[in-house]
């Protein structure tokens, strides 16, 4: 579908009796707009690759001996020195963008060593992106320490943003030479010293996906994860490229995880050993009492990563490859996240804004080439625990072909039936993205109207970072498309007046970026924080080009309501959601007007966000 250049009106009621937000008074502890109304259904979730996103404390960047440049002078597959501290330093920055939720890649300690990189192994291909599990119970040191960790979330609440992390339960990180060098286990072709550097041999065709392991079946792989937790050659089991719950993923090491109530297993030598030694900066405390004992592979994943939300108050997780793992087993997930928040919420009062949220831990989770199933057909919902799923429709194809759709206003009406209530929600949410670390970045030559059309979309939806930005692929340094989609975030020049930006948003921001397309996103943005009808509503056509959209919860004591208009207008009739006389103010001009029998006059040659004034 073509995107549609047009003028586009907004507006924005609430009606009498009711409160659309709950007002808040700055202070040191809270932000402006931290207790706006929130609805999951209704997120604009902010995706972050932290090691690619902002550094903010060099010391850690060589964390466990990784390059900034690999053996051969790449920096495609590398850690490039994000980390919490950065990430909690642009929280003004994200917030500005009318985010209300940051999902952040795994923040579990990765895999210490390299793989090879790119099909053609060119380059070392480190766990930057978090994909390559090693230990749950411990903070990635490259991305820092617990208490930075425990800063940026409160920093994140303060500012009311929830928090996603990434999840993986499927398989464990490959086995790398760093690794094995590190906790003495498995073994290696002709005697080579895993502590030692490996440099392939060219000439002889040789790449880094040479490297000189041996995962044949042998009793030196017994002292890595064990047969009784993993399915790796090395135990005498084949691990390819499988497409089911019991088969390896990529040639990934596959936990076995199916059955979460058996069999028993005890915990790994190399964990033991590791965990004999205390490092109090980056242990998880509330996961501490999961590191001994015998459980299920299943049991033992599922409270290592609820550990997280009752040490941190994490909101929610994000999982990865949920088709390769059980219904059954992603339920246990949730049931002991959902306890471990409250737990957290009992903890923290008075230390965490956060403490005093309502809304439920949140799930949702990647399927790969999944749309819509609003009804929950698949059972996602009812048997496997989660509140919704990343809706690929947008962007499915491979790698930077940047072949993605741009939202028009047919997807707005198909996307409303699916996922707009007046009231309620839907069984199986969706969350939308048109850019992705693993299909491409979305860069169209009208930037301005990615950020209204999308911005706008029905249900909830996902920026990946830099997409306000027109963040470039840069080739992985020219040689790899692939981790070019990660590429180094690009702030705009004038960041620093960040703080600026993200002030006032809950009545109506000041100030905004000099750069015009980023200032697009800060506006359309912000209206949506403003106002849950935006992606929860239920729309209904009222004229030529006309939409209103409604969402009420007399729980929270919100009637929330929407107009939207596309094209050129001089006059919109609003009555279905507007009394005559209602002041509104212009999100983007900061023009007033009033409503004068049952519709507005304005003129708009191209977006005007229009809501009651504040």
């Amino acid at each position: 579908m073509k995107l549609r250049t047009a003028a586009l009106v907004l507006a924005v009621s609430v009606a009498a009796g009711s409160l659309a937000y709950k007002s808040t008074v700055p202070s040191n502890d809270s932000y402006e707009g931290a207790e706006l109304p929130f609805e999951w259904n209704n997120a604009n979730v902010y995706f972050v690759i932290t090691d690619r996103y902002a550094n903010g404390n060099p010391n850690n960047d060589d964390s466990y001996g990784r390059p900034y440049k690999d053996d051969s002078g790449y920096t495609a597959g590398t850690f490039h020195g994000g980390d919490f501290a950065g990430l909690t330093s642009k929280l003004d920055y994200i917030r500005s963008l009318g985010v209300s939720a940051i999902w952040v890649s795994s923040p579990v300690e990765q895999s210490h060593g390299w793989v090879g990189g790119g099909p053609m192994g060119l380059y070392q291909y480190y766990a930057y992106h978090g994909y390559y599990a090693l230990d749950f119970t411990s903070i990635d040191a490259n991305l820092g320490t617990v208490d930075e960790f425990r800063t940026f979330v409160n920093e994140a609440h303060k500012r009311g943003i929830r928090v996603l992390i990434d999840v993986v339960m499927n398989h464990s990180g490959y086995a790398t030479l760093k690794d094995m060098c590190d906790f003495n286990f498995g073994r290696t072709k002709d005697n080579f010293d895993p502590c030692a550097k490996f440099i392939p041999d060219a000439a002889a065709g040789q790449s880094y996906h040479d490297k000189p392991i041996d995962a044949s079946e042998n009793e030196s792989w017994n002292r890595w994860w064990g047969k009784d937790w993993i399915r790796f050659d090395g135990y005498g089991q084949t691990c390819g490229a499988d497409d089911s719950i019991d088969g390896c993923l990529a040639y990934l090491p596959d936990f076995k995880n199916s059955n979460i109530n058996e069999p028993k297993v005890s915990i790994p030598v190399f964990l033991q050993e590791k965990w004999s030694k205390a490092d109090k900066a980056h242990d998880i405390p509330a996961a501490l009492q999961y590191r001994k004992g015998e459980m299920s592979v299943a049991e033992f994943e599922a409270h290592w990563l609820a550990s997280w939300v009752e040490e941190f108050g994490i909101d929610g997780f994000r999982c990865d490859t949920v088709k390769y793992v059980t219904k059954e087993n992603w339920n246990l997930l949730k049931e002991l996240s959902v306890k471990a928040l409250e737990k957290w919420r009992v903890a923290n009062k008075g230390k965490d804004p956060a403490a005093d949220w309502t809304d439920p831990f949140y799930m949702t989770g990647e399927v790969w080439g999944f749309t819509n199933d609003p009804d929950d057909k698949n059972e996602y919902a009812s048997k496997g625990g989660f509140d919704s799923l990343i809706d690929f429709y947008f962007n499915p194809d491979g790698v930077n072909l940047n072949t993605c759709i741009l939202p028009d206003k047919d997807d707005w009406v198909r996307y409303a039936k699916m996922y707009g209530k007046e009231e309620g929600k839907v069984a199986l949410g969706n969350l939308t993205y048109i850019s992705s670390h693993d299909t491409s970045l979305c860069r169209k030559k009208n930037m301005e109207n990615a950020a209204i059309m999308f911005g706008l979309m029905p249900g909830a939806i996902q920026m990946f970072y830099g997409d306000e930005t027109s963040r470039e692929n840069d080739k992985g340094g020219g040689i790899d498309l692939e981790q070019g989609m990660r590429s180094d975030m690009n702030f705009p020049s004038d960041i620093i007046n960040a703080d600026k930006w993200a002030a006032n948003i809950q009545k109506l921001s000041q100030d905004y970026s000099s750069n015009k397309v980023l200032s697009v996103w800060q506006k359309v943005g912000q209206f949506r924080l403003r106002n849950p009808a935006v992606g929860a509503g239920a729309q209904f056509v009222i004229g030529d080009n006309s939409f209103c959209r409604i969402y009420k919860d007399s729980s929270k004591k919100i009637d929330n309501r929407v107009v939207i208009h596309l094209g050129d207008s001089d006059k919109i009739n609003v009555s279905k959601c507007f009394a005559d006389g209602t002041v509104l103010q212009d999100g983007y001009s900061a023009k007033e007007y009033r409503v004068i029998n049952g519709s507005v006059e304005i003129k708009s040659d191209t977006v005007a966000l229009l809501e009651v004034k504040r």
